[in-house]
């Protein structure tokens, strides 16, 4: 990918390229957590119930991270993006009610393993989406600035009620990171109902992304869970496929490193990937990290004055 990919810069991320990708740049400006409301469905029983209680809540993505604390500061873990089973969600939601239910906030179990988190009278405010930004320093994520004082509030209350949560005793019996917060993140846009549509030509989705699953259910598709090998993507039978994968849900326990987790992405599908497209069952690949985005087709592998580059090297 390195060598022979066109590469390019995507200045608004990888979402706002793949919905030009799909047709659906009208949804651009749109506020994230509403796409990733529809992963609820317009008739769902607790989305109505919502809408009834607090219509003018303000909705935020709202993730489980671990946060580990250090001598001098407090950072997210790399392996800290957790997805919750619907158990463990359905319990964090029933408790947050009981808690939190006085002020009207609401949190609604996404079906991606996050949460759908609701707050009357708080303003919508620009946080950092904590898949960007595993193992940073927690100060640097803060919501910081005029009006960031509500939100940080409630992000405390959060972390001191999950701090006495049975669920997160579980987690520990079983080596599993606990829960110390729900980041919440994609309240900026546009606020509407998207319209949802069917579309014959939808590539198959494959991933654990609240985004990702509500787009998806917007195009009356279906998100899969992440693949293990190629193999289940060439089974789905569409024309196109996309994945979306965070390293850091792929690192297996504290020693484990981010260059490893990488290896073992391209080994499992990249590799794989490339030496589908030489045989001709691919058309194309597009890999795109973080901002960077490199593809290349068939043809792109016969041009052989390309010098190598070194494997990230060629994202930078």
């Amino acid at each position: 990918m390195a060598r022979f990919a066109a590469r390019a810069r995507l200045p608004r991320g990888w979402r706002s390229w793949l919905l030009g990708t799909i047709g659906r740049a009208d949804l651009e400006e749109v506020a994230p957590a509403c796409i990733a409301a529809a992963a609820l469905g317009t008739g769902s029983d607790v989305t109505a119930a919502a809408e009834r209680t607090a219509p003018a809540a303000t909705r935020w993505i709202a993730t489980a991270v671990h946060v580990r604390a250090g001598l001098t500061r407090a950072h997210l873990d790399p392996r800290g993006l957790l997805r919750l089973a619907p158990a463990e969600q359905a319990a964090l939601a029933a408790d947050f009610a009981g808690n939190f239910g006085s002020s009207l906030y609401t949190l609604m179990p996404l079906p991606a393993g996050e949460f759908l988190l609701g707050t009357p009278g708080l303003v919508p405010f620009s946080t950092e989406e904590p898949a960007r930004h595993a193992g940073a320093a927690l100060e640097q994520l803060m919501p910081a600035g005029r009006g960031a004082a509500p939100l940080r509030r409630l992000l405390a209350e959060i972390e001191m009620w999950l701090h006495t949560q049975p669920l997160n005793e579980a987690r520990r019996s079983r080596g599993e990171p606990p829960v110390t917060a729900l980041w919440p993140w994609g309240a900026m846009g546009r606020i509407v109902q998207p319209e949802p549509r069917a579309s014959s030509a939808l590539p198959a989705a494959f991933g654990r992304d609240a985004w990702l699953e509500g787009l998806w259910r917007l195009e009356s598709g279906v998100c899969r869970a992440a693949p293990q090998s190629l193999d289940e993507v060439l089974a789905a039978g569409a024309s196109a496929a996309v994945l979306v994968l965070e390293v850091g849900g792929q690192l297996r326990d504290e020693r484990d490193t981010v260059a490893a987790a990488l290896s073992r992405l391209d080994e499992r599908l990249i590799s794989p990937a490339l030496q589908a497209l030489r045989r001709g069952t691919l058309g194309g690949l597009t890999v795109v990290l973080n901002d960077a985005r490199a593809r290349v087709v068939r043809g792109s592998l016969r041009r052989f004055w390309r010098r190598p580059r070194g494997g990230l090297a060629g994202f930078a």
